[in-house]
C-alpha cells in the first residue's frame, strides 16, 4: 500500500498499538475476575464478564489486524507490552459487588485509552478512527451496564 508523505503508517501503529495493549490488558484481568467472583450475584456477573471479555478479545484482534494491514507488526504477547495499562484486581476471591467496581474501573481505563486514539487519528486516518469509534461504542454500552448495577 503506497501511502502520501504526510500519512505514515507508523504513526497510526504508535496510536493504535496502546488500545491492542490496553484491550488484552482488559482480557486478561477480566477473565481473572469471571474465574474469582463470589456473592449472590455470582451467575449474572459472571456470564456478564465473559461478554465483555469477548468484546475486548474481538477489538483487540480487531486493532492489531488493522496495524499489520498499514504495513506495521502487532505487539500482542504480554511479556512485550511492557507495563499494563489497565487497573488490576486482586489476585483472591473477589465479592461480586467489588467485581463491579473492579470492571468498572477497568473499562473507564480502557475507554480513555481508546478515546485518546480516535482524538489522535480523527485528521490522520479515517478508517482506524472508524475503527476506534466501532470498539469505543461496545465498551462504552459494556460501561453503562456496569454502572447501572452500581446505582
Amino acid at each position: 500500500m503506497n501511502f502520501p508523505d504526510d500519512l505514515k503508517p507508523q504513526r497510526q501503529a504508535d496510536i493504535l498499538q496502546p488500545c491492542v495493549r490496553a484491550a488484552i490488558d482488559l482480557a486478561l484481568n477480566l477473565k481473572q475476575l469471571h474465574w474469582n467472583v463470589q456473592g449472590p450475584a455470582f451467575q449474572p456477573v459472571h456470564e456478564f464478564l465473559d461478554e465483555i471479555i469477548e468484546h475486548a478479545r474481538a477489538a483487540s484482534d480487531d486493532l492489531a489486524e488493522r496495524i499489520v494491514t498499514l504495513g506495521v507488526p502487532a505487539l500482542g504477547q504480554r511479556v512485550s507490552l511492557g507495563d499494563a495499562t489497565v487497573p488490576t484486581a486482586e489476585d483472591t476471591f473477589v465479592k461480586d459487588t467489588n467485581t463491579l467496581h473492579y470492571t468498572h474501573t477497568m473499562l473507564e481505563s480502557t475507554i480513555l485509552t481508546l478515546r485518546k486514539a480516535q482524538q489522535d487519528l480523527a485528521d490522520i486516518d479515517a478508517v482506524s478512527e472508524d475503527l476506534v469509534i466501532s470498539i469505543l461504542a461496545t465498551f462504552e454500552k459494556d460501561h453503562w451496564m456496569i454502572r447501572s448495577h452500581l446505582k
